[in-house]
C-alpha cells in the first residue's frame, strides 16, 4: 500500500477514535457532574421547598391552597432558610430590629434584580457568598413581623461552603478527564496502528496474489500462443506431424483450467459464498473410495498407498470439500515421492476429534518452507512444480476446507524421511 494512502486511512482512523473518545468522555462528565450537582444542592432544596410549603400552610401565597385566608403573619424563617420580603414596588422590607448598619448592607446585597427573579431554585454570587434562592408572591395584605405589608419574597440558603466543595469537584474531574483524555490520544495513536497492520497485510497479500496470478497465467498462455503460432507456419503439416505441439497445447490449458479452478474456489472462500454442509458419513466406505484410485496409479509408479481407518462411528463433515482435501494432500504426496515411497492415510478419532492423517516418505519439507507451505502461489521447488503441475494454491485450499470445518491442519516430519499432513476436526 502506497505511504500517502497508508498515512491518510491512520489519520482517519485516528481522528475518527478521538471523535468517539471526546464523545463519550463528554457524556460521561456531563452525566456524573448533573448527578453529583443534584445531590449536592438536595439539602438546600428541602430547605427551600420546605419554607414555601410553610408559607403555602399559612395561606400567604398567591397560589396558596387556602387562599381564603387575609393578612396572614409571615413567619421569618425556619432553621435553614433566610426570607427576605419586598414590598409591591420591590423594595426590600427588614425587620426593625436589625441594625440601620446592617440594614444598608442587606438593601445593597439582596436588591431585588433579575438574578432572583426565578420560581425554581437558582445558585446566586453574592459578593464573596453564594446562595441557593427561590422567588415567591404573596396575596395582597400580607404583612412582615411588625405589620409591615410585603408583596415579594425570596427564599434563600447559604450555599457557600457547597459551592467551594462543587468546585474542588470541578478541578478533580477536569483534571481526571484531562489526564484520561491525553491517555485517549495514546491509545487512538496506538490503536490506529494497529489496525493498519491488518489491512496492509491484506493489501499485499492481495497484490502479492494478483502479481502471481498474472505470472501464472501468462506463463501457459504464452505456451499455447507459441505453439499456435508455430502451427500456421506450416499450414501443410498433418495433425500427426503436430501432435506434440498439440498435447503440449492441451496440456497447458487442462492446467490453466486447474488453475481457475483453484483461484475461483480460494476467492469464494473469502467472500462466505461457499457453506459447509456436513452430513453423517461412514469414513471407511468413503475413504476407501477415495483411495482407490491413487492405489492402482501407485502400483505403475512403484509407489504405495496403505490406508488405515479405526473409525466405527458416523462423521458430520461435508464429503464433497473432504474428498477434496484427501486428493489434494494424496496428489501432493505423490507429486513429491520417488518410486518405492509409501503414502500412508490414516483416521481415528482421539478425544472427541476426527484426526486424518496423510503421510509420506518422500522428499520433505524444509523447516523454512513449513511456514508458506499454506501461502498462496508458494511453492518450495519452483522447477519442479511445472514439471509435477503444481500451481501452488493445493495447499491453501485444503487449509480452507480445514478451517472452515472448524478444525485445524498441522505439518510434520515423518521419520526417517518424508511429511505428515495432519488434519484435526472436532465432531
Amino acid at each position: 500500500m502506497p505511504k500517502v494512502i497508508n498515512k491518510q486511512q491512520q489519520i482517519r482512523g485516528f481522528l475518527l477514535l478521538i471523535a468517539s473518545f471526546f464523545v463519550i468522555f463528554t457524556v460521561l462528565g456531563g452525566v456524573i457532574y448533573w448527578s453529583y450537582t443534584r445531590t449536592i444542592f438536595r439539602n438546600s432544596d428541602t430547605a427551600l421547598t420546605q419554607q414555601i410549603k410553610q408559607f403555602d400552610l399559612a395561606g400567604a401565597l398567591q397560589n396558596s391552597s387556602d387562599s381564603n385566608r387575609k393578612a396572614p403573619l409571615l413567619l421569618q424563617s425556619n432553621m435553614l432558610a433566610d426570607v427576605w420580603v419586598y414590598d409591591k414596588d420591590k423594595k426590600l422590607v427588614l425587620d426593625d430590629r436589625i441594625p440601620e448598619s446592617m440594614q444598608s448592607l442587606y438593601k445593597k446585597q439582596f436588591k431585588y434584580t433579575q438574578q432572583f427573579v426565578s420560581y425554581r431554585p437558582k445558585t446566586i454570587a453574592i459578593g464573596d457568598n453564594y446562595y441557593r434562592g427561590m422567588r415567591v408572591a404573596f396575596v395582597d395584605g400580607t404583612r412582615n413581623n411588625d405589620g409591615k405589608p410585603v408583596k415579594y419574597g425570596i427564599i434563600t440558603v447559604n450555599v457557600t461552603d457547597t459551592m467551594f466543595n462543587l468546585n474542588q469537584f470541578k478541578k478533580v474531574l477536569l483534571w481526571s478527564f484531562g489526564t484520561f483524555g491525553l491517555l485517549a490520544l495514546m491509545v487512538s495513536y496506538w490503536i490506529s496502528l494497529k489496525n493498519m497492520k491488518p489491512i496492509i497485510r491484506a493489501w499485499q497479500q492481495q497484490q502479492d496474489f494478483v502479481n502471481n496470478a498474472a505470472h501464472e497465467l501468462r506463463t501457459p498462455m504464452a505456451v499455447i500462443q507459441g505453439k499456435l503460432e508455430n502451427m500456421l507456419t506450416r499450414p501443410e503439416s498433418t495433425v500427426r506431424e503436430q501432435s506434440d505441439a498439440i498435447i503440449l497445447s492441451l496440456s497447458e490449458v487442462r492446467r490453466l483450467t486447474s488453475l481457475t479452478d483453484n483461484m475461483l474456489t480460494l476467492a469464494k472462500s473469502g467472500s462466505n459464498m461457499t457453506r459447509v454442509e456436513k452430513e453423517p458419513t461412514n469414513i471407511a466406505d468413503f475413504l476407501a473410495t477415495i483411495v482407490a484410485p491413487y492405489q492402482e496409479m501407485a502400483e505403475f509408479e512403484g509407489k504405495k498407498v496403505l490406508l488405515s481407518t479405526r473409525v466405527t462411528q458416523p462423521v458430520m463433515i461435508d464429503q464433497k470439500r473432504i474428498h477434496q482435501l484427501l486428493v489434494l494432500l494424496v496428489d501432493n504426496a505423490m507429486k513429491y515421492s520417488d518410486a518405492g515411497a509409501t503414502v500412508s492415510i490414516s483416521a481415528t478419532i482421539e478425544k472427541r476429534k476426527f484426526i486424518l492423517s496423510v503421510a509420506d516418505t518422500g522428499r520433505g519439507i524444509s523447516d523454512a518452507a513449513k511456514k508458506h507451505v499454506f501461502d498462496r502461489f508458494y511453492r518450495e521447488d519452483k522447477t519442479g512444480s511445472r514439471e509435477t503441475g503444481g500451481t501452488g494454491l493445493g495447499l491453501s485450499i485444503a487449509e480452507w476446507i480445514v478451517q472452515a470445518h472448524g478444525g485445524k491442519i498441522v505439518i510434520l516430519d515423518n521419520h526417517p524421511q518424508g511429511t505428515i499432513f495432519k488434519t484435526t476436526l472436532p465432531l
